[in-house]
């Protein structure tokens, strides 16, 4: 080989090296983060609130909400179903996951904690995408898979419970800018018992709901009598007003549990920022 040969073939491999990032080769699938444990702090009273505001920006359409007896939701690009995620993912132990979140502020999604952790192997999750407004892959609203950080307030040291079931993630980007995002309210167990709630929720890649009433079981669950499945998990239980008052959680053969929404989140939430 001359040398003039092997000037061209350093100049090819290094011209290829710096069109890899370009070309995507050798990335991740998926946005990566990391998972935050952390223990509940006492916040001051002065931070405590009643509620915090939904928002639907104004080029998604919004939908009525109403009582009838559609299983599938015909337009998930419509608010507030546009604020509610498909979300897609690996653990670090290779297996993968889908779950529900929804978003509770411009750059914050909710779910349920047990999402963000393989119970198989104890393995925490390495990337996820969040698709919103979805149909199928070439057909949503907007997807989200760049960096992340997740919060938890549980590690499930004893195994799956679904007291402190619940988590969020922060978003480098306003998601919530464009897809919108719930208000919360946090119930006392007589106004919860009184009221009429929707769930809606990802399951092979359909969004669904149901309507639900719920019986209050301790300060932080209650039980739902709406039809939910696995990958519904994370699925945010709101009112007519687009507020979110639970999440759903987990299931037995004959029971359907929710972690209801707390002065204990909106602190967190306060205390990062978020409000």
């Amino acid at each position: 080989m001359t040398l003039h040969s092997r000037h061209t073939l350093i100049f090819l491999l290094l011209l290829f090296l710096l069109l890899c990032p370009m070309l995507g080769l050798g990335e991740a699938e998926g946005g990566e983060g990391e998972i935050i444990f952390y223990e509940a702090e006492e916040i001051p009273s002065d931070l405590l609130s009643s509620e915090t505001a939904p928002f639907a920006p104004e080029n998604v359409d919004r939908v009525i909400l109403g009582r009838d007896d559609r299983v599938t939701v015909s337009n998930p690009r419509e608010y507030p179903y546009s604020a509610i995620a498909n979300i897609l993912g690996t653990y670090k132990c290779g297996c993968t996951m889908q779950g529900t979140g929804f978003m509770v502020g411009k750059d914050t999604l909710m779910t349920a904690a047990h999402c963000l952790v393989c119970q198989k192997h104890n393995e925490w999750a390495k990337t996820l995408d969040f698709y919103f407004g979805f149909r199928n892959h070439s057909n949503y609203l907007y997807s989200y898979n760049g960096r992340w950080t997740g919060y938890v307030n549980t590690t499930f040291p004893n195994g799956y419970h679904s007291d402190n079931d619940w988590g969020y993630i922060r978003f480098e980007k306003n998601v919530g800018d464009s897809t919108g995002w719930f208000g919360m309210k946090f119930l006392t167990d007589s106004e919860i018992e009184r009221g009429w709630y929707y769930v809606a929720g990802y399951k092979d890649n359909l969004l669904k709901y149901d309507i639900a009433t719920m019986t209050a079981l301790s300060s932080n669950q209650v039980n739902l009598d709406a039809d939910v499945l696995p990958g519904n998990s994370g699925s945010p239980i709101f009112d007519k007003e687009y507020y979110v008052v639970a999440l759903w959680t987990s299931f037995t053969d004959t029971e359907n549990f929710a972690h209801r929404m707390t002065t204990e989140i909106y602190n967190k939430l306060h205390s990062e920022g978020v409000y």
